[in-house]
């Protein structure tokens, strides 16, 4: 009965341990596409999305996008763990 419970522990423990490996390797270097466009989707999620372009992408630093909605278009960028930063255009000083 002794080798069944450890058996059970060590299954639990590993399990525990993948999942939080996955997640550290999620926040760390979060590069899948899939989850990204979730991510904006989700960020957006009052707003209709008509099309999402990927401008720019750097690894391990950022994803950069352009967002087509009903109301305008928005560029974001995406940080590794999903962080979704929305780009404010420059002000052009007048003189």
């Amino acid at each position: 009965m002794s080798f069944l419970y450890s058996i059970l522990y060590t299954l639990v423990i590993g399990a525990v341990f993948i999942f939080l490996f996955i997640i550290a390797y999620d926040f760390l270097y979060g590069e899948k596409p899939e989850k990204q466009t979730k991510k904006i989707h989700k960020y957006f999620q009052k707003e209709t999305i008509k099309k999402i372009d990927r401008l720019e992408h750097q690894p391990r630093k950022f994803t950069m996008y352009q967002v087509t909605m009903n109301s305008g278009i928005k560029k974001i960028k995406m940080k590794p763990g999903y962080k979704v930063v929305t780009m404010v255009p420059k002000e052009k000083n007048k003189k």
